[in-house]
């Protein structure tokens, strides 16, 4: 065969071994849809004849643009979940490709409570499901200043906008700053006709011991001995409902958090901010059972305001000092809510 003939694509031709088998791909083929056969028409149906709560796809990986509170959008690369209810007992499969079509087509250009009920209406209306449901889990960028570092500034900044001078740099009033990234999941289900929309955050703040701190002061005062609490990455998994006519933000989950546990974790951080860090450790000494009883308390205060309306929190210190971590479990308490 000349190189002109040659076909592009190579095959692994077994048709010497099983001669009523052609292996080549046949890629001008295109087949009508009654052509082809369907084993969802006349199911067969192994196992129990009941209703399946949820079938469906996950995680398909997309970029998505997220809205944002200032009014602009953000770009994050996404997994997205959805499911239906199979309701019918004696058919079986949903429509997979479909579920990622409507998707696709609702949040092309920005991700958002109407889309996400867009996207629950059609994959109800399409699949006949009384159930439905879609998750999209992604990392959200923000903003974190630094505990003490300042912005340089020109050096011919006037005095008067002048914070600090130090080593001939002069400092800004403004704090330095870093991107740091939050998990995410929002959340929208359409069951027998009511939508709910849920938004989660994972917070990560740094934990120091109470009963450890004080025991490290005891050998130190008493004995004068070299000791240290321990402290630890920690985390908290804030969950609210929220009013799809009046969306709660994800920057407004982080301030509350910031506000209700200022240890958050660091991402700007040279010697005096290590310094802050850990006085700042100090004057926020955290049991689990503390960080999850100030967040029910900033949640709470956002409940009675009318900003959500239901809330759960998680709260998990990967100990130091133990080989298995700690963990608190709080929630409104809503009846058929949140747990």
């Amino acid at each position: 065969m000349s190189e002109e003939t040659q076909p592009n694509t190579r095959y692994t031709d077994y048709s010497s071994e099983i001669p009523h088998l052609s292996f080549t791909y046949d890629d001008d083929y295109y087949p009508n849809d009654d052509d082809l056969p369907d084993p969802q028409v006349r199911p067969v149906i192994p196992g129990a004849l009941e209703k399946i709560q949820k079938v469906g796809i996950g995680p398909v990986e997309l970029p998505i643009i997220i809205e944002r509170r200032d009014g602009g959008t953000q770009e994050v690369y996404a997994r997205a979940s959805l499911y239906g209810s199979l309701d019918d007992p004696k058919l079986k499969g949903l429509n997979m490709s479909r579920f990622y079509v409507i998707m696709h087509e609702a949040i092309e250009d920005a991700v958002s409570v109407d889309a996400l009920k867009d996207i629950l209406f059609q994959m109800r209306e399409k699949q006949n499901c009384t159930s439905v449901f879609c998750k999209l889990r992604f990392n959200y960028r923000m903003t974190q200043d630094a505990l003490r570092t300042r912005k340089e500034l020109p050096p011919d900044t006037p005095d008067s906008e002048v914070f600090k001078v130090v080593k001939g740099k002069k400092l800004s009033y403004e704090k330095a700053q870093g991107h740091i990234f939050y998990a995410c999941e929002l959340e929208g289900q359409l069951i027998d006709g009511i939508y709910k929309f849920f938004l989660t955050v994972k917070y990560r703040y740094s934990s120091t011991c109470p009963c450890s701190f004080t025991l490290a002061q005891d050998a130190m005062t008493k004995r004068g001995k070299a000791a240290n609490g321990h402290s630890q990455r920690s985390t908290a998994t804030i969950k609210v409902e929220f009013d799809p006519n009046n969306p709660v933000w994800i920057e407004d989950i982080v301030e509350m958090a910031r506000t209700q546990i200022p240890t958050e974790v660091v991402v700007v951080c040279k010697r005096r901010d290590e310094q802050a860090f850990a006085e700042r450790n100090g004057s926020n000494l955290l049991f689990t059972e503390d960080a999850s009883r100030l967040l029910y308390e900033g949640l709470n205060r956002m409940f009675i305001n009318g900003r959500i309306k239901d809330f759960s929190v998680v709260t998990e210190h990967e100990e130091s000092l133990h080989p298995f971590n700690a963990i608190a479990v709080m929630y409104k308490g809503i009846e058929n809510g949140l747990r």
